[in-house]
């Protein structure tokens, strides 16, 4: 009788257990197209609120493949993403406004929180809609990328369009040159 209620509790153990693996496993929902249009426009609401306005570029919208932890298998699902590059040359003392100036319409949209850089270099923030967006800074490079999973597989991986780049470069060596009055101060 005892070792029953054991087989028992452990059954029901192991069913919780995997019922906690399996909480958020379902079909991705989203076409790669909707996943572009969301990512855009998480970027040009960004984008928007800053003042003065900045001056960027689109790098190409990439898709990258899920795959299965255990048994490295394609799983069907991609995140789509995008880096917008910040074509305005930012002073070093103004990326830091620049940071806060993000970072703080993001808090007021809602979005949440997932890792901020003590030197506020790199920002990351989650939407209600589930895109994560970061603001980034790479030696004279600011970007922010936006990118959300969830997105159905469509057969391969790779760019879904050039971006703003000439000739198909992708994103080989942007360099900022536009110069501001206020944010190249």
């Amino acid at each position: 009788m005892k070792s029953r209620r054991v087989i028992l509790v452990g059954i029901a153990v192991s069913a919780f257990v995997a019922s906690g693996f399996l909480a958020g496993c379902s079909a991705p929902s989203m076409e790669v197209d909707e996943a572009v249009k969301k990512i855009d426009a998480a970027l040009d609401d960004t984008f928007a609120a800053v003042r003065p306005a900045l001056k960027w570029r689109d790098g190409p919208a990439r898709m990258s493949q899920h795959r299965n932890s255990f048994t490295n298998e394609e799983d069907g699902e991609i995140t789509v993403s995008r880096d917008r590059y910040v074509w305005t040359k930012i002073s070093k003392s103004k990326t830091i406004v620049l940071a806060k100036a993000v970072e703080k319409h993001w808090k007021a949209k809602g979005y949440d929180p997932e890792f901020v850089s003590r030197k506020g270099s790199f920002v990351e923030y989650e939407t209600p809609e589930g895109i994560s967006v970061t603001f980034e800074v790479r030696g004279d490079v600011v970007l922010i990328v936006a990118a959300i999973a969830d997105t159905k597989y469509p057969g391969h991986s790779g760019n879904i369009d050039d971006g703003d780049f000439p000739n198909g470069l992708g994103d080989i060596g942007p360099v900022p040159n536009v110069r501001d009055p206020y944010w190249s101060k």
